[in-house]
This record gives C-alpha cells, structure tokens and sequence, in this order.
C-alpha cells in the first residue's frame, strides 16, 4: 500500500466518524427538543416552528353549551368562564375560604350597607384595554338592571355599586348582605358588554373565541364536540400560568378517556369510569383519586301549579313523599358507582365542608327516608291512591282515576344516571305505577323543563335524574335554586313554598354565620320533607393526573378535594408546571426517553473510539 493509499484510509475513517457522530449527535438534540415540554403543542394548535409549548392537555366531559355566562349551564362552561375571568374576590385552597381577587382588600360601614373594596392597579383585559373599579360596577349595576337571573341571585341585597376611581370599588347594600365577600359573578369587560341593552340582547351574544377577560388563561379557540384552547394570559396578577396552554379535549367515552391518560396523550383525566380507578392507582406515573366533590344526583318532580305538560300528581306532596320509600339509595351507589358515592339526603354534601361550618344537615333517623316499599305502597294507599280498576296500575283520584304514568328520563351523557334510572323505574313499577323510562340528551331535558307554548312557560317533563355541580361557596347560592323567584330559571322542579322563601331572606341577612346555619338547615328540612328534589348520591369526582412530568398538584379543599372541575377554584391550571427533569415522554408527544438519549450518546463515543483506535495501528510494511 502507497503512503497516499494510507493517507486516503485516514481521512475516510476521519470523515465517517465525524459523520456518524453528527447523525448520532443530531439524534440527542432532536430527543432532547421532543422532551422540552411535558406535551406540546397539539397539532393544529398553531405552535410556532422551532418553539415546543408547554402544554397542559385535560380530557374531560361534558362538553360546553354556551361561552355566554348568561346562557349556560353546564359545569364546562363554568370552568371555562372561571378560567378567562376573574372574581371580586377567591375561593382559597384549604375550604375554599375568601380570599383577596381583583379587591386585594375591603372595609365595611358598622351596619353592613355600604362596603369599600380597594382594586388592584395595572390589571389588564386580553384585548390591552385596563381593568378598572368601572368595570366592576358595571357588570353589577348592569346585570341587576336587566335582570340577568345567571348570577342574579349572587347579587341580591346590592343596591348599587359605585367607582370614585380607578381603584376604588363602593357597593352600597339594601340590607345586610351575608355573603359579599363569596359572590360566584364574573367580571366582564365594560367595553363588551355594554352595547347590550337587554337581557335578550345579551343572552344572544355568542362571546366567540377569543374570549376578552382577564383570568389566568384566554379561551380563543372552541370546536364544540371536540376541544376548547386556551393560551396563558403572561399578565395574570395572581402569578404567570407555568403552562403556556390549556387544551381541554372533550371524550364522550370514559374508557377512552382513561386509556389516553395511561398512554399519555393527556395529562389530566376528569370523570373517568370507576372500574379504572385502581387500575389507574397502580400506574406509577399517575395519581388516580375519588375525590371529594361539590355535586349532588337529584330527582326533579315536575311540580308546577301553572299551566304546564306535566302529570299534576306530582303535585301532591304526600305523592311524592311516598316515592321517597321506594328508593334505595345504598344500591344505587353501590351499582352505578360501584361504591364511589354516598347516599344522599340533603342538597349539601357531607364530608365536604369546614368542620367548624359544616352546611350539609343530616336528618334524624327517625325521619330519615329508608328503603321500604311496603311503607311506600301503604303510604300511597293512605293518600288514595289505589289501583280501582284492577289493571295493576294505580290510578290518580284528583285526575279522574286516570292511571299514573309517570315520564322518567334519564341522561346519555351520564352512565350512572342510566343505570340509577333504571333500578328507579324497575322500584318505582313495583309499587303500582306506569313508569315510562327512557334515556335522552341533556337538551331534551333542558328543552322539557324550559318547555314554552308561545309565550306561556309550560314545562313539559315529569321526572328526570341529572345533577347539581352548584358554583361559589357560599351556601345562600345553593338555597337560592329552590326560590319561587326562580322559576322559569334555575328552580328547574318549579316548587314554590313561601316559608322557604322567607327563610331564604332571612339566611341571606344574617352575618353570623353559625346561625346562619342554622337557617339553611331549616331550609334543608322543608325541601326534604316535601321532596321537590329527591337528593340520590353525592358522587365522588374520579379524577386522575401525571405526575410523572407534571408537579405542583393540588387537591381543592384540602385534604380530599379535586385537582379540577372545582367549579370555585381554578388555580392548578396555572400553578402546575412541568418538572425539570422529564424521564420519559409518552410516545404519543413523539418524544424519546433520557435512556435512549443516553444510548445515543454512548453510541457516539464507541464509533469515535474504534475509529481512533483503527488510526493508532501502525501501517503493515510490505516485503518484496
């Protein structure tokens, strides 16, 4: 061999070395820019080339109705408003206790009429215009002037509200008012809502993304059935979000929802099945929880004394206090939540509340509705009704002895609803009446309760099962539903009692709050004793989260609560972040794990090596 021969080898082996370490270099950098997020961006989100987003992805159900706080009702929907706008004041981590939002502080006159809020300075609405003490008074004053009933009863007792400055805020009261520092009302931008002049008007706005508000995250894109993105507001006084988006991926299947969180295409999971709560515990990668939540599965009776489509039997209170015996309530949580629930009694939850001021009342067990269909039938019987024609089924004597038949509804969006409604209708027919059970979309239900014939509210249901997720902590909100005032709006049974009523104003007056409670729990009684709601279960939220690559979790109230879904607190969207060091990424994210990055990295330095080896050999000298 030649000494050019020699050289030639030489510079190969240089050049295929340098070569192979690039491509196995390029490898590491390209693993380690698939791990700079926990989950970026998702495709079609807009990431821009060359910079991975922290995303935080959250899979949850049921999908938003409405983007306008004036017109929806669905908990999403909730959880979305709370997240693009911000609140007088918040709901604290431990019990959900007051604490300072856009009033960093307040004083009060000694009678409780006339409170002074001092406003944070240089907070700002998504569009760049100031948030200011004006806006705040404008979405009181204009919301109670047009009667806009979905925050209205958060408002009750405020006469008006005044702002001598940018920074001052004057709420002045009619009476004493019980919870101004807990008002579950959103602030909404002056600028924004103020071309509307009714409340027809303002219902009809569509808010389309992107929302202008001022919370810790901007809703700017909806596909309904499919997603909701919201991107970080950098701004945000209480702190800068630790993700740069929030994508919330609507699941209509649980099961689905649950396997995506263990592959890691989401990082949060909300209402996933109970059959995957253990499964999901034993991942190491996750917490799976039954959480305490602030919900309840209900019965609503149509119990209307206008002019309405439903069966008028479900006006007699001793009626509907005879259906009470013929529910068991230990089986249902037992079936359709195979035990993650309570059985319920009262419309406050038990196990959820501060100690020191618990609203959920217990009734005594002397009074307390068990599982007794014969107490049932004869309590039935004792109100007249009774089968007169022989047929089996009882017949209704204020209705011209027609049989009962009774609609009973139940939801597709909710699998244990279904499965509740079916052991109600199977109790229910055992007992002598003609139950017609049917499952039906959320909007049939909202269209039947909601039900006008021209301008006539006539609700046209009779039963159905669905569920309360009530917002804000404040018990005097929750109380509110059952109003007679809120008929035709959030008292979806249509149940009018005028002692409640007084009671109701009564609670709202009262600044102590222990014997406040003690009015809420007389409220409790009166709506247990004549059943215009039958409270079913207190079901546990069944959520999970990665813990893996995610850090800063938070359970809301402390010890038992949720991560989310909270409908009061909104904080661990944007306290929660990305650890520092990911370990593994899931393969959906298109990422590489530090282990294959450290391969890489080996590999590299094995070829340098045998390639400076090969070049230390001397050259072999040919004879001849």
């Amino acid at each position: 061999m030649t000494a050019g021969s020699r050289y030639t080898t030489r510079l190969f082996l240089l050049l295929l070395a340098a070569v192979l370490s690039a491509g196995l270099l390029w490898s590491v950098a390209a693993a380690a820019a698939g791990s700079a997020s926990p989950t970026p961006t998702p495709s079609g989100a807009g990431a821009s080339p060359g910079a991975a987003k922290v995303v935080l992805k959250v899979g949850w159900s049921p999908d938003p109705d409405n983007l306008n706080p004036f017109v929806g009702v669905q908990q999403s929907s909730y959880e979305l408003w709370h997240v693009s706008y911000d609140f007088l004041t918040n709901y604290g981590d431990q019990y959900l206790e007051t604490q300072p939002g856009l009033a960093e502080s307040w004083t009060s006159s000694p009678d409780g009429l006339t409170w002074t809020f001092k406003i944070r300075s240089g907070v700002m609405w998504s569009d760049g215009v100031p948030l200011t003490a004006k806006d705040i008074a404008f979405t009181y004053n204009w919301e109670i002037k047009l009667q806009l009933q979905a925050f209205l009863s958060a408002l009750d007792g405020i006469e008006s509200a005044s702002a001598p400055d940018d920074a001052t805020l004057v709420i002045t009261c009619s009476r004493p008012k019980a919870d101004i520092l807990s008002m579950w009302c959103p602030i909404l931008p002056e600028h924004i809502w103020s071309q509307f002049k009714t409340a027809d008007d303002a219902k009809a706005f569509l808010n389309k993304p992107p929302i202008v508000g001022s919370g810790p995250f901007q809703v700017i894109e909806w596909q309904k059935g499919k997603y909701v993105r919201c991107v970080a507001n950098k701004q945000y006084w209480g702190g800068v979000p630790k993700a740069d988006e929030v994508f919330f991926q609507l699941y209509t299947n649980q099961d689905t929802l649950a396997q995506d969180l263990k592959l890691g295409t989401i990082d949060l999971a909300i209402n996933i099945p109970p059959a995957q709560v253990a499964a999901l515990k034993r991942d190491a990668s996750l917490d799976s929880q039954a959480c305490s939540a602030k919900a309840f599965d209900y019965l609503s009776f149509n119990c209307y004394k206008g002019p309405s489509l439903g069966n008028p039997v479900l006006r007699d209170v001793k009626f509907r206090q005879a259906l009470n015996w013929g529910i068991d309530k230990n089986k249902m949580t037992e079936l359709a939540y195979q035990g993650y629930a309570d059985p319920g009694t009262s419309i406050f939850e038990v196990n959820f509340y501060d100690p020191n001021l618990d609203w959920h009342w217990q009734p005594p067990a002397d009074v307390e509705y068990q599982f007794d269909p014969a107490k049932a039938k004869q309590l039935l019987a004792d109100a007249g009704y009774k089968d007169t024609d022989g047929d089996g089924i009882l017949n209704d004597p204020h209705n011209g002895d027609k049989n009962i038949n009774l609609r009973l509804w139940s939801r597709v969006q909710s699998p244990q609803s279904q499965a509740m409604g079916k052991l109600i209708a199977g109790w229910w027919q055992a007992l002598g009446l003609d139950i017609n059970y049917s499952v039906e979309d959320e909007s049939v239900l909202i269209d039947g309760g909601y039900n006008y014939v021209g301008d006539t509210f006539k609700p046209d249901y009779d039963i159905y099962i669905w569920s309360w997720a009530p917002s804000g902590s404040d018990p005097g909100r929750r109380l509110g539903y059952l109003r007679t005032d809120q008929i035709e709006n959030q008292n979806d049974a249509c149940w009018s009692n005028p002692t409640y009523d007084k009671l109701w104003q009564q609670q709202a007056r009262e600044l102590d709050q222990q014997k406040r409670k003690e009015i809420a729990y007389k409220m409790q009684q009166i709506i247990y004793e004549e059943s215009p709601y039958i409270t079913l279960t207190y079901p546990k939220l069944l959520e999970a989260w990665n813990t893996s690559r995610w850090q800063g979790w938070q359970r809301i109230p402390q010890p038992n609560g949720a991560v989310a879904f909270i409908s009061d607190n909104v904080s661990n969207y944007y306290k929660v972040g990305p650890k520092a060091v990911t370990t593994t990424t899931s393969s959906s994210s298109g990422g590489t794990s530090t282990g294959l990055i450290v391969g890489v990295i080996i590999a590299a330095l094995v070829v340098v090596g045998i390639v400076v080896l090969l070049l230390r050999r001397k050259p072999r000298v040919e004879e001849g």
